[in-house]
């Protein structure tokens, strides 16, 4: 048995899209049940707005790694349970662990989008992640799946921690098999990885669970070209005032929210709607350092703005400034 911990965490999920009332208490009971492998949670929205906020109290797993492990399975799998049920995507982030349920509120501001949050806490560095992600690519791609295990193997017998490393290689496998395989589900993915076992004995279970695995890729297609969505950033770069969203997107393109959202990841390495918003900030600075008069309005909708007053707030979360600010500091 893994000894009891007692560490709380905040995780927030913020909708593309607005929500209806019944989406939100289906996502809150989502939520629950999906951080319930690694703690208690309670989940809720604001009175106003698409954020749910989720407390979650570890109660398992001695070990930080061995959490930060298993709470990025359990947020992809909220996050992939979401898009394929309610058609709904979104951007998560996540606190760094705290002693007290009641020091929540001063994480808020330091909370990190799950990729980049995950990248600070892996016990693998950025590069070598990188480096053994493309080895791992290359794998998949030629279908070569038995070489998985020998891999990792290899790698794990050069390092001076193996045991800390094994909790690294099991998102970068996922994020590699997605890749090449972005229709296969992160439960058929994991159903074969014991987490338990994974505490006790990292190595042992890390290989039973990538010796498992080539029976499941052999029979899932290759991932579809990334055509569709060299086109989709061509469009938003082009004409970035446009209504997009992942979800009309996806469905244009016949792909699932899920799947749509892994391509362009992969493609570009952030998510959808980080690229769609660093995109229309670039062009509003643009716009307000040309030397010509727009007005607030005209900006505002050539960004893909509609309400001036939310525009206003993203381009100051965005650049520290208001638009006004920005423009008179350009002069």
């Amino acid at each position: 048995m893994t000894q009891p911990v007692d560490a709380w965490r905040l995780l927030l999920w913020e909708a593309d899209m607005p929500l209806t009332d019944d989406q939100r208490t289906a996502l809150t009971s989502a939520a629950v049940q999906a951080m319930q492998p690694i703690g208690e949670a309670s989940a809720s929205f604001a009175p106003q707005g698409d954020v749910l906020t989720i407390s979650l109290h570890h109660t398992r797993f001695a070990a930080a790694i061995q959490r930060d492990m298993a709470l990025w399975l359990c947020a992809q799998n909220l996050m992939e349970t979401v898009s394929l049920t309610m058609d709904q995507v979104g951007t998560m982030s996540v606190s760094e662990e705290f002693s007290q349920e009641s020091e929540g509120s001063s994480h808020l501001a330091a909370m990190q989008e799950i990729s980049d949050w995950w990248a600070s806490v892996s016990p693998m560095p950025g590069s070598l992640a990188r480096s053994r992600r493309t080895h791992l690519q290359t794998i998949i791609k030629r279908r070569q799946y038995t070489a998985l295990g020998g891999y990792v193997s290899r790698e794990l017998r050069a390092e001076q921690e193996p045991g800390r490393m094994c909790y690294a290689y099991v998102p970068l496998v996922i994020e590699a098999i997605w890749s090449q395989h972005a229709d296969l589900s992160l439960q058929a993915l994991t159903g074969s990885l014991n987490l338990n076992d994974m505490a006790r004995r990292p190595k042992d279970a890390l290989m039973a669970w990538l010796n498992a695995l080539p029976t499941l890729l052999r029979q899932s297609p290759s991932a579809a070209t990334a055509a569709p969505i060299d086109r989709v950033i061509a469009g938003i770069q082009a004409d970035c005032s446009l209504p997009y969203s992942q979800q009309n997107l996806s469905r244009s393109l016949g792909l699932t929210p899920a799947y749509f959202c892994r391509l362009f990841h992969e493609k570009t390495g952030q998510h959808f709607s980080t690229f769609l918003t660093r995109t229309r900030m670039e062009k509003a600075q643009e716009l307000l350092s040309d030397g010509q008069e727009h007005s607030l309005g005209e900006v505002s909708a050539a960004c893909g703005y509609p309400n001036k007053s939310y525009f206003c707030q993203v381009f100051k979360k965005y650049t520290g400034l208001t638009p006004g600010e920005f423009e008179q500091r350009k002069k």
